[in-house]
């Protein structure tokens, strides 16, 4: 029953707007290249969104799309020697959260904002790798930016914006945030299972490596 619930709680949100005409496809061999950090980007399912732009190290995208899921705003995304593919984004329908999903191939680092205000606060965040809650490896900056190092594999980033309303401050983090914790290990567990099963059917699927489509700077 909580499984179910989770899963209806984050599973992506078909999107009712259509994305207007200058939105821009892209399928799962294209790869967002970060040349000056020795890292790439790139996406485990066909979507689309309307602009994406290399700023500095980091891409950004807007109205980014996967697999028709409910369109992400905003999207900052960067790396360091390490190789990024994302599997999964989605928002919650009774609650505040955000998730990305991703693999990372390579232990360096891997930097995400996904636009939220007021989003500096730690104790709102859960970062899991491998299906194990992380304490460490990673930092998050003022304005939401979460960086995780040293970490490899199915990583999950996780923003709960109810989490400031649970419980005394004075109570140590896990009293606190029992619920949103119990909810994401949950989420985590399960998308993990899914990602092990969806990759290793890609991989059957395809005799051979795949040509990679390198995305330039606009």
């Amino acid at each position: 029953m909580v499984i179910f619930v989770a899963l209806i709680a984050l599973v992506p949100l078909a999107s009712s707007n259509v994305l207007g005409q200058t939105s821009k496809s892209y399928a799962t061999n294209a790869r967002f290249n970060l040349p000056a950090s020795n890292a790439s980007i790139s996406f485990a399912v066909n979507g689309t969104y309307s602009n994406a732009t290399l700023e500095g190290n980091s891409w950004v995208f807007t109205d980014l799309s996967l697999n028709q899921s409910k369109p992400m705003p905003y999207l900052e995304i960067s790396a360091r020697n390490s190789n990024m593919t994302v599997w999964y984004y989605g928002l919650a329908t009774f609650f505040t959260a955000d998730m990305l999903n991703y693999f990372a191939q390579g232990a360096g680092e891997q930097t995400l904002n996904m636009g939220i205000q007021n989003a500096g606060n730690k104790v709102d965040w859960v970062v899991f790798s491998n299906g194990t809650f992380e304490t460490n490896g990673w930092t998050l900056t003022s304005d939401g930016t979460v960086t995780v190092t040293g970490l490899t594999g199915n990583i999950t980033v996780i923003y709960f914006g109810f989490t400031n309303e649970l419980g005394n401050s004075k109570l140590p983090f896990y009293d606190q945030h029992s619920v949103a914790i119990a909810v994401a290990i949950t989420v985590a567990s399960t998308v993990g299972v899914a990602i092990s099963v969806n990759f290793v059917a890609k991989r059957r699927s395809l005799p051979g490596q795949s040509k990679v489509k390198e995305e330039q700077t606009p």
